[in-house]
């Protein structure tokens, strides 16, 4: 049992309370300047010791870089480039402000006018949401390890993603963007169609294609981090087999002809990994400028004769094609289930929420596709009895 003892200060009378830890180790707690908070705080501690609570108050003295350290340390199963993503964030928005901090004395109020802070600081909300959440995760590893009771980010939210505005190709915009890139405009086409990413695309090899079945296996992929190329494998949801339209076939057979099963399909100059760093503004950035170019001098002379038909050509990204190959599935058909194995998402509700705006909400046409199946199963007088 704790006990309790007064002894005095400059200040005047002050209390100890001293007790066992659950290893049975002598400790104690000095400062209190009542004797009823000293009960108080013995009678806490034996109720944490009885139901497996208890936390060494020293145990939280350890700091935001110290944690940050093992965290960073102890992970497993990360790819190259979320490392660099994740050790910019903490650079750069994290260590700054918490480094120096003992875990057991931040509060869920201070995270919150971090957050406030970021916000007036025009920082992104995917930039805030990437911070709290390596801050929540190396909390949750003190929490683990009996270092503070809980995680003073849960209940902390990062701001909502503002709904960006994506460019979306038609499939006559991209046959164009397809000709302005000249000897890689099957890339453009490929990209556009599968909807895979970049370090996707630029990793696949011979034998990652299955020609009689059209369809292409995703089970690696190679990104730029620092400059160096990391290759790596895909995420479990990111393994998928990917299926591609059979105008694209020909040239697919044209381009592997003549190349063994380990040479990659769409390789750089010398056969080297195509870099987006070398291909967006080289070659991807031009082409789209000469076809927002040609859209905009179309549009020119359809607006002169009253009839304006051309659509813009959007400002777009080599990723955005990624976007593009959504748009193009669902306006034909496709449903939620089949864009996300598409695309590699891990799960259903993050394609929704990402291409919200592309899928029909007309509930009208819900209910006409209801009648008109019921009418086709039970016929009309049962449909409308």
């Amino acid at each position: 049992m704790a006990t309790i003892e007064p002894y005095e200060t400059k200040s005047g009378t002050r209390y100890r309370v001293r007790y066992r830890k659950p290893d049975g180790k002598p400790t104690d707690k000095r400062g209190f300047t009542t004797k009823r908070d000293a009960k108080a705080f013995a009678a806490t501690v034996e109720v944490k010791k009885m139901t497996g609570d208890f936390i060494e108050a020293s145990a939280g003295r350890i700091t935001i870089d110290q944690l940050g350290k093992e965290w960073t340390e102890n992970r497993t199963g990360v790819v190259a480039k979320t490392v660099a993503t994740g050790e910019s964030t903490w650079n750069v928005h994290v260590q700054p402000r918490w480094g120096t901090r003992s875990v057991g004395e931040i509060k869920p109020s201070e995270i919150r006018a971090w957050v406030a802070g970021m916000q007036a600081e025009e920082v992104g909300a995917a930039t805030i949401e990437k911070a709290v959440g390596q801050l929540r995760q190396i909390l949750e590893a003190a929490v683990e390890d009996r270092r503070i009771p809980r995680n003073p980010c849960q209940g902390v939210k990062a701001p909502k993603h503002k709904h960006i505005q994506r460019g979306y190709l038609t499939h006559s915009q991209v046959h164009q963007l397809a000709g302005e890139v000249s000897s890689h405009g099957l890339v453009v086409l490929f990209l556009a169609y599968t909807g895979l990413r970049w370090g996707e695309m630029a990793a696949l090899k011979i034998k990652s294609f299955d020609m009689l079945r059209r369809r292409v296996n995703i089970t690696e992929a190679v990104s730029e981090v620092k400059g160096e190329l990391v290759w790596g494998n895909v995420k479990t949801h990111e393994r998928r087999s990917v299926p591609f339209p059979k105008f694209l076939a020909e040239s697919l057979a044209r381009q592997m002809e003549g190349k063994g099963r380990e040479d990659l399909v769409f390789p750089g100059e010398s056969g080297a990994v195509l870099r987006v760093s070398n291909y967006r503004p080289r070659v991807f950035a031009m082409a789209v400028a000469r076809c927002k170019g040609a859209a905009l001098r179309q549009r020119a002379k359809e607006a002169q004769r009253g009839k304006l038909k051309t659509p813009e050509f959007p400002t777009i990204t080599p990723h955005d094609l990624r976007h593009t190959a959504a748009s193009l599935s669902i306006s034909a058909g496709a449903n939620v289930k089949a864009v996300q194995t598409m695309l590699g998402h891990k799960s259903a509700a993050m394609t929704l929420d990402t291409y919200a705006d592309l899928f029909p909400d007309d509930l009208e046409a819900v209910s006409d596709a209801l009648d008109r199946a019921a009418r086709a199963s039970v016929g009309k007088k049962w449909a409308a009895s």
